[in-house]
């Protein structure tokens, strides 16, 4: 369509948009062929955002790019090509080799303020737990990670193994303890999901209130589940018991203790997101837990086991 001098062209839709800019990054751009490229769903404060993940064969990080942030460009009038072409460029004039980030990591001073724990599960990651320091969490696993947000390299999360350790003469203990300590300075945030909607709440007022938990932080947050003193806090101000749903390693979901809610309705909803291929790769526990507020601890919703991190080498 023309109007004066200026073309308006019809925008794609977002489904649409992915297909055509997967297709000219795949098959238009040979700058890239030597790079591993993937892409994954991740599934962050009730969204999906799309991720494009690039790494150089060889390295030990690689900048995540999402469709979504592309998408908001392109409808603001850059073109498809301009959004690959500032990917493709970011990527190619940031040297993302070991051997240069090996000052930073090769360094304790460097790199303990960013130090995190994440919660991982822990079958779907045995063969990398055998090179890495870990707790074991149920059936989850807890692993450091350096976390990185540099202008020069953008953001990502290197998980700590023993390499790094020896290189830093430091034990296993005092990793977990100084990772933890950062934690503190991240907040938790309980968002719940009713919220934001009314009519269902209003026509049902027996519905029960779910909240979505994780560290408000641009990293996985569903290690705010080690925080057990934080939950317990959270049921006795609201005065209510909840399942924990440890959902994806972004977030858990705690849903209030309902008469109407009994157990097989609770493990088909982790099922069900556990067998979504879209989210497999951010998939965290196959286990339903249980919030008592007058307990000391979170325990398993099937025999009342609390839920523990133990040191596997203890």
């Amino acid at each position: 369509m023309t109007t004066g001098n200026k073309t308006v062209v019809n925008k794609l839709n977002f489904a649409d948009f992915m297909k055509a800019f997967h297709a000219q990054y795949t098959y238009g751009m040979p700058d890239l062929k030597n790079f591993m490229i993937s892409e994954q769903v991740v599934h962050k404060n009730n969204r999906n955002l799309h991720g494009i993940i690039i790494r150089r064969p060889g390295t030990r990080i690689a900048p995540v790019f999402y469709y979504e942030d592309f998408y908001d460009a392109y409808k603001n009038g850059a073109t498809i090509e301009e959004c690959i072409m500032k990917m493709t460029s970011f990527v190619m004039d940031r040297d993302f080799t070991n051997e240069c980030l090996g000052e930073v990591f090769s360094s304790w001073e460097k790199v303990k303020d960013q130090l995190i724990v994440k919660l991982i599960n822990f079958n779907k990651n045995r063969e990398q737990l055998m090179k890495v320091p870990y707790r074991v969490f149920g059936d989850m696993a807890v692993v450091v990670q350096i976390y990185l947000d540099d202008p020069s390299i953008g953001k990502g999360a290197v998980m700590v193994d023993r390499t790094l350790l020896d290189i830093w003469k430091k034990d296993t203990e005092e990793l977990f303890d100084v990772a933890f300590e950062n934690m503190k300075k991240y907040r938790i945030k309980a968002i719940n999901l009713l919220d934001f909607d009314i009519e269902e709440k209003i026509n049902n007022q027996e519905a029960p209130d779910i909240y979505v938990v994780s560290y408000d932080a641009p990293f996985p947050g569903a290690s705010a589940l080690l925080q057990t003193q934080y939950f317990k806090t959270f049921a006795t101000m609201k005065d209510a018991d909840f399942y924990v749903l440890p959902v994806s390693v972004h977030e858990v979901l705690l849903i209030q203790k309902n008469k109407e809610i009994v157990d097989d309705m609770l493990f088909g909803m982790l099922h069900g997101i556990n067998s979504d291929k879209n989210l497999s790769d951010n998939m965290l526990s196959d286990e339903v837990f249980y919030l008592d507020r007058k307990a000391d601890n979170i325990e398993y919703l099937l025999g009342g086991k609390e839920l523990l991190m133990m040191d596997p080498c203890a």
